[in-house]
């Protein structure tokens, strides 16, 4: 608030009515995975290691800067501990990790672990309040003085992003509403929105647009999202007006303008800002937000991208068709991943027209980057990066706390959300399965969708269908082969009745993948699947076109070369590994 105690005049937002309407509306809780792929195993590790995590050193800091006792309860590590400066942000994860497994298996034990996180933070909030310390409203694992000195300019690491915390707070908040029906959540979060546009309103548009330019400090995550997913909750004018007190014109507007300029600049500090310019334009109907994620989503899947679909090498950007130089141990920040994952979602729910190319992204990200960053044990392990060097190996982290743990909580519980969508109502609605991913159906439509190694796609009503069915066929499938109509990407097949299946045989068959900017480089993959040289040479090797498939039942989905012996990335866990290769 100001001096006086008033609440600053809300400026005027061009088009606020004009929400735009989702084409596309993916479904989530209704989805479960099916046992016995990939998938589900590393969905299942994580669920375990959740519900071990204890709540009360999750809740340590909150407690601990509220004035609180913290009890017999231990401080946390890494970039969690007591004296981390970006301390809390891996609570608003597990908030979410919790909530999304509870929408994902529909286990009472994690809406619990839910209720016990909501209620702390209500007690903190409370308790700060209380304490006349901070303003109302606010809530954090620490006070607010990291917000302070940002409006000072102070530099990372004297302060480390504080609304970058905030919002997986917030978000954490957000998905315990939404998913596990959490009032309280709200309770907290409309007063924590109100702290934020009252602080910034307070702000100068310079002083903001250059506190969001501030590498690291300035962070905020995808908090312009955040806002807008709260506004769509209360309605409340404040809430959507500071979610527009976070755009960053020196990013807007040279991608509205149609020029990459994002060599050098911090990869996943940028892409939630461009997922929350699309959270802007369906939520004012203002053209120029669409135009701005367009743009960028396109100059990085087309211009910045490994051949797993990660981006960025020691968390940047760098120039364009420039990804072959930079094959090191520090590619692929997996909460990029997650974050291009996210926006290319959000678009293929919002294009007016169908663009085959969003999930062919999305597909080859999910199966070759988000599925292999995680440990194949119950112990939380994520990556960070994801080594492309020759000879790399993955490195897992279980006590440091990373952006990147925080987010691979949550990124296994949200496997499903893409597999399926509705376009269209009951009459002349359709189902989509957009992903080939062996999963059940079990809503309003129910159906049975199995993948197979090889190849074989089988889609089963489990009643009839209210909607027609549309199947996307792989780009690296041989659309040609399929004996129905195919529009778009998608294979037409009317409304299954209970019982009835539709089956497609995609070709799986080696083809070689060369990189755009230097052609000397290449990749292997077969179907859905990247291969990877299991090798711990750090000399680049050619294997070569010539791969076939091992026909032994225990190495059914392995290959061989003449001298090298490849398996599919996602069964990548503590080996060595080649996934570039050199001609």
């Amino acid at each position: 608030m100001n001096k006086t105690g008033e609440r600053p005049q809300i400026k005027e937002l061009n088009n606020r009515d004009a929400a735009v309407p989702y084409r596309i509306h993916p479904i989530l809780s209704q989805v479960r995975l099916l046992p016995g792929t990939p998938f589900y195993d590393r969905q299942q590790e994580m669920m375990e290691f959740l519900l071990a995590q204890d709540t009360g050193s999750l809740l340590y800091n909150f407690r601990k800067a509220a004035g609180l006792p913290t009890g017999d309860s231990k401080p946390m590590t890494g970039w969690d501990a007591d004296e981390c400066k970006l301390k809390g942000h891996t609570t608003g994860h597990y908030l979410s990790a919790v909530s999304l497994a509870y929408a994902a298996t529909g286990d009472d034990r994690f809406r619990t672990k839910a209720e016990i996180i909501v209620a702390g933070f209500a007690e903190c909030q409370k308790a700060f309040a209380s304490s006349g310390r901070v303003h109302p409203g606010f809530l954090s694992a620490y006070d607010e003085e990291q917000f302070d000195l940002l409006e000072q300019f102070t530099k990372y690491p004297e302060i480390w992003a504080p609304y970058y915390t905030l919002d997986k707070i917030m978000a954490g908040l957000l998905d315990a509403y939404e998913l596990t029906g959490n009032k309280q959540a709200l309770e907290i979060l409309d007063p924590l929105g109100i702290w934020i546009y009252d602080r910034l309103a307070q702000v100068s548009d310079e002083n903001r647009n250059r506190m969001w330019s501030m590498y690291i400090a300035g962070e905020y995550g995808a908090m312009i999202g955040t806002l807008v997913r709260l506004w769509r909750i209360t309605g409340r004018d404040e809430h959507l007006a500071a979610a527009t007190f976070f755009e960053n014109p020196s990013l807007f507007e040279q991608m509205a303008a149609g020029r990459d300029e994002l060599d050098t600049m911090h990869a996943n500090q940028h892409i939630p800002q461009i997922i929350g310019a699309l959270e802007l334009y369906a939520a004012t109907g203002e053209q120029k937000y669409l135009e701005i994620a367009r743009n960028f989503e396109k100059f990085v899947t087309e211009h910045h991208v490994y051949t797993i679909g990660g981006t960025g090498e020691q968390e940047r950007f760098h120039a364009a068709d420039s990804e072959c130089s930079y094959l090191t141990d520090k590619t692929a920040e997996s909460c990029a991943s997650v974050n291009m994952l996210r926006l290319t979602s959000e678009l293929f729910e919002y294009e007016d027209s169908a663009r085959p190319e969003l999930m062919a992204y999305y597909e080859l990200t999910l199966f070759n980057h988000i599925l292999m960053s995680c440990s194949h044990r119950p112990d939380g392990g994520t990556t960070y990066f994801l080594p492309l060097a020759p000879g790399s190996c993955k490195h897992y982290e279980t006590e440091e706390n990373s952006c990147c743990h925080g987010t691979g909580m949550e990124s296994r519980f949200r496997y499903m959300r893409d597999i399926f969508s509705i376009e269209g109502d009951d009459e002349t609605g359709i189902l989509r399965v957009d992903l080939p991913v062996s999963s059940k159906l079990d809503g309003e439509e129910k159906l049975t969708v199995e993948f197979f190694d090889e190849g074989v796609l089988t889609i089963t009503a489990d009643a009839d269908m209210k909607r027609a069915l549309a199947v996307r066929i792989p780009e690296w499938a041989e659309a040609n082969e399929i004996p129905v109509c195919v529009e778009d990407g998608y294979a037409c097949c009317g409304r299954l009745r209970a019982g009835q299946s539709v089956s497609f045989r995609f070709p799986m068959k080696i083809r070689k993948l060369v990189s755009g900017s230097d052609s000397r480089y290449y990749s292997l993959a077969c179907g859905p699947y990247l291969l990877a040289a299991i090798s711990d040479s750090e000399d680049y090797i050619n294997p070569g076109e010539t791969v076939l498939r091992a026909e032994t039942e225990s190495e059914k989905a392995s290959f061989r070369s003449k001298s090298t012996r490849l398996e599919p990335l996602f069964k990548i866990d503590s080996e060595y590994y080649h996934v570039y290769f050199l001609d």
